[in-house]
């Protein structure tokens, strides 16, 4: 039973079918635009809920208020000394001001503010009723969803996803009037378009969901992405168990209104191909699910999703099979000729490849590549044999024109793995054709052997040198290439394998084996620079979102010469040791004591002072300079040690240790001493004092 008293509103917009990618961030911004907007409005309601098909795009606004509230809003005037002459009579500027009002001047009030006082006007402003407002928010909502591409089906030129078919607008039982392109808003939507075109009324928006799912329409998305679950598990309960893909599941959800599981069947024969292609034709051809046996083994059973309820199965299942069978017909040839080409032949077809047209073919990429992970492999003793590594690179893109790859673009390197094992190669090398494409998102597997993660690095590195020196680095949110998933992939690589080394020299190299072409770009210059701070932003990024605050990790990263990717296994102890460290009672005071050493520092170096690189001890007058002096000399001793056991935490021991003779040396010694050696020689001293900490942590950067 409705209770009329409470009143929900509803919005669907009816279109022609929806891509799946456009959906999820359409909703999304629904729901954000209606939030902001009644909020603006000032209209209060329980929540905020929106529903989507491929069809429809539907947001209900639970205990929606009637009205808007009353407000006051204050209209500023002529400043009060302006607005009464020497009589005390109004002026023109006041009677104006009030006339424009509809008020007599004496009615005005006096508003006090910053710069003084000011005639105001009160106005009083009724609420409005919230059908009256719905009327300019609804088109609004559908006005301000943006999508990656929209089209015009209609001459006032409106542009959408796709054609709008039917609006929906309602608060409780009353329409809300409106018109979008040739479309007047209504309470009728249409059911299932693949056997029901009728007209479904919704008479009240908390019916919505209900009415159109006794009509074959699932408008909730979670509710028939269980659904969905639910007709596969019911579907192969009988024959094994679905090979869960959620990708999958989710591009399906929104595909169909009413999802209903069929299990279809190929003939056993296919099993002989890979599974990995078995699985992607099934999904590409007909967005099927892959099923494993009762035995667990990969089976000839597959689950097809048909949008609609569960009529004419057996002409369906046919279809789906039917359509399957010739796609794997097509597999099978495409790999057994694949296989009797071998891949080492594909090696010189990849000249026909262009990896960019500034930069060259996939060819001469490769050949990079070769240069870039040999003296990888020399520079950082990861020891693999040179004839076995040249081997897995020349390997590593030969499969991208392979029928199979050509056909399904995303086997490459699964192919090319597959391949290797079947034609006898190494297994370490076979798995560097499939792994060196790792991490394939910002936080996916990294690879899993050395051959690999060399290749993967020397791959990366080149790409990022190749097209930072043609101008093609990121630029807010465009990042057409992946050149940020390729720096994170290298990070993240470095870090896992290579923790304590400097991968500077291997980028250097990396912009040394450009083509000619490319280094006579006058974007080439300042590429290696632009490359080392993108690599530096990338790094700051991980850390913060992994906890990190952004001081500290500044901190560190000044004193770890990022930039140059320099020992990055170290970042995340050392960042911990800071934390600890700043949980230490006198840790503020000795930060405090160092930031005023930099900035004694600094402020000598910008007035192009003299600072002597050793300190001249027979300069020293003072006990208090020379206890400094000593303290630094030990403490920088037994903290060179630490850090090369990785003992972080015992490192920021010892700068508090320094306090006291800081303390002691600022309260009795005159660093800017009237002769001119002797402060000299003190600048030196505290310079010494200061690069004893510059290589582990930049104490200026730090907040408190």
């Amino acid at each position: 039973m409705i209770n009329e008293n409470i009143k929900n509103a509803l919005l669907e917009i009816g279109t022609e079918e929806i891509p799946s990618s456009y959906i999820d961030p359409a909703i999304k911004q629904i729901e954000t635009f209606a939030s902001k907007a009644l909020a603006g409005a000032g209209l209060k309601y329980a929540a905020i809920k929106t529903y989507a098909t491929p069809r429809r795009l539907a947001v209900i606004i639970e205990n929606l208020e009637e009205k808007s509230p009353d407000r006051t809003e204050e209209i500023l005037g002529p400043a009060l000394k302006a607005a009464k002459d020497a009589g005390g009579n109004f002026t023109q500027a006041a009677i104006g001001f009030a006339n424009k009002n509809g008020v007599k001047p004496e009615k005005l009030s006096i508003k006090t503010s910053e710069k003084g006082e000011y005639l105001c006007f009160v106005k009083k402003i009724k609420g409005e009723k919230t059908e009256k407002l719905l009327s300019v928010l609804f088109p609004e909502i559908i006005n301000n969803i943006s999508f990656p591409k929209t089209m015009v089906w209609e001459e006032s030129m409106f542009r959408f996803a796709r054609p709008i078919r039917n609006i929906i607008a309602l608060y409780g039982s009353k329409i809300i009037k409106f018109q979008i392109a040739d479309v007047k808003s209504s309470n009728w939507t249409i059911g299932l378009h693949a056997s029901d075109n009728s007209k479904i009324i919704i008479d009240f928006p908390e019916n919505y969901l209900i009415k159109m799912k006794n009509k074959s329409v699932i408008a909730d998305q979670n509710e028939r992405k269980e659904e969905m679950k639910k007709s596969i598990d019911y579907a192969v309960k009988d024959t094994g168990s679905l090979i869960c893909d959620e990708a999958l599941v989710d591009e399906i959800n929104y595909l169909v209104e009413y999802p209903s599981a069929i299990l279809c069947d190929f003939d056993e024969k296919y099993l002989d191909l890979p599974q990995e292609v078995l699985t992607v034709c099934m999904k590409k051809s007909q967005k099927c699910f892959a099923v494993n046996g009762k035995d667990g083994k990969f089976s000839n059973h597959f689950i097809g999703i048909r949008n609609g309820v569960s009529k004419n199965q057996n002409v369906v299942k046919e279809g789906y099979e039917k359509v399957v069978a010739a796609r794997l017909a097509d597999a099978k040839f495409f790999y057994h000729n694949d296989l009797r080409k071998g891949l080492i032949g594909n090696f010189e077809k990849l000249k026909g490849i262009v990896f960019h047209k500034e930069i060259g073919t996939v060819y001469e990429k490769v050949e990079r590549i070769k240069l870039i992970a040999s003296f990888l492999n020399r520079e950082f003793n990861i020891a693999i044999d040179e004839t076995v590594l040249e081997k897995a690179v020349m390997l590593a893109k030969a499969d991208l024109v392979s029928e199979m790859v050509f056909e399904y673009p995303e086997l490459q390197g699964v192919m090319g793995k597959i391949y290797a094992l079947k034609l006898g190669e190494n297994a370490d090398v076979a798995q560097s054709v499939e792994q060196h494409y790792r991490p394939l998102s910002a936080g996916g597997a990294l690879p899993e052997n050395k051959i690999a993660f060399v290749i993967s690095l020397a791959d990366k590195i080149d790409t990022l040198a190749a097209n930072f020196s043609i101008g093609l680095e990121p630029s807010g949110s465009a990042d057409p290439y992946g050149l940020r998933r390729a720096g994170i992939g290298v990070i993240r690589i470095v870090t896992e394998n290579l923790p304590q080394s400097d991968l500077s020299a291997v980028i250097d190299k990396s912009f040394e084996y450009l083509p000619d072409n490319v280094k006579n770009n006058p974007k080439f210059e300042n590429a290696a620079e632009k490359l080392g701070i993108f690599f530096r932003q990338r790094i700051e990024n991980i850390l913060e979102n992994e906890g990190y605050l952004p001081d500290e990790v500044k901190a560190v990263l000044n004193a770890s010469n990022a930039r140059k990717m320099n020992a990055l296994g170290t970042l995340r102890p050392k960042l911990d040791a800071l934390r600890n460290a700043k949980n230490k009672g006198d840790f503020v005071s000795i930060a405090a004591a160092f930031k005023r050493i930099n900035n004694i520092i600094n402020q000598a170096k910008k007035q192009n002072a003299e600072i002597p690189e050793n300190v001249n001890e027979s300069l020293m007058k003072e006990a208090a300079e020379q206890e400094l002096y000593n303290a630094g000399k030990s403490v920088q001793s037994e903290m060179a040690e630490y850090i090369s056991k990785a003992e972080y935490d015992k490192v920021f021991d010892k700068a508090l240790e320094l306090k006291p003779a800081i303390d002691n040396f600022f309260e009795k010694i005159m660093v800017m001493d009237k002769d001119e050696e002797i402060k000299k020689n003190r600048m030196a001293v505290l310079n010494k004092i200061k690069n004893i900490f510059i290589i582990f942590v930049d104490f200026s950067a730090l907040q408190n």
